[in-house]
């Protein structure tokens, strides 16, 4: 299991048909953060024309087109997230409005469009739910244990070579229990292997 986020926060501007569209991602870790970090977006904007937003927190989802005709901004925005993977954020589109009527459809491209050029440009991670092993095998088996861990996908958080070959690595949950094997294959036996645990292991992705 992994998704998309965000660390902190970003926000882009642009104009389209002279109206004036910022984009502010931000990480949200439960619905009553993402809640709080709208209201002082909506603060700060509070003259615009529109602040509409979408934002995802595990299964509790929630969007507004906060005055644009229904449809046109929260969903497509809410759908732009829902495309790229993304989790535990909020997506604010504030607009202000330059004079000229966009459409629905326009409308609609518009606010998806300008999500997705931010998610594009901020410094997004790559959150994937990970097992922490800690690993001793012989120290002839080093090589090959750590070749095994990195064609898994395991980020090696530490190594240490004081009784052995040892590491401590997270790897991705579904791949646990067949790692465990193969280094136990590997070994003959001999591998040492602890489970520590889960969480997200967090990886940069540009």
């Amino acid at each position: 299991m992994e998704y998309l986020g965000i660390e902190g926060s970003f926000r882009r501007k642009e104009t389209i048909r002279r109206s004036v569209f910022i984009t502010t991602l931000a990480r949200a870790e439960t619905p009553e953060q993402a809640t709080e970090i709208l209201q002082a977006v909506r603060k700060e904007f509070s003259d615009a024309t529109h602040n509409c937003y979408a934002f995802c927190v595990g299964e509790y989802k929630k969007s507004s087109d906060d005055g644009e005709p229904q449809g046109t901004a929260g969903q497509p925005i809410a759908q732009v997230l829902k495309m790229r993977g993304c989790d535990k954020m909020l997506a604010v589109v504030t607009r202000y409005f330059g004079g000229i009527k966009l459409g629905a459809a326009g409308l609609a491209a518009a606010y998806a469009e300008c999500v997705g050029r931010a998610l594009d440009e901020a410094n997004l991670r790559r959150y994937v739910f990970s097992r922490r092993l800690s690993i001793k095998v012989p120290y002839a088996l080093a090589t090959p244990a750590e070749r095994a861990l990195a064609e898994a996908g395991a980020e090696i958080a530490e190594r240490n070579w004081e009784d052995g070959a040892c590491f401590k690595a997270m790897l991705p949950e579904e791949r646990a229990e067949e790692m465990v094997r193969r280094l136990t294959d590997l070994s003959c036996g001999k591998a040492e292997i602890i489970s520590e645990g889960s969480g997200y292991a967090v990886r940069k992705i540009k």
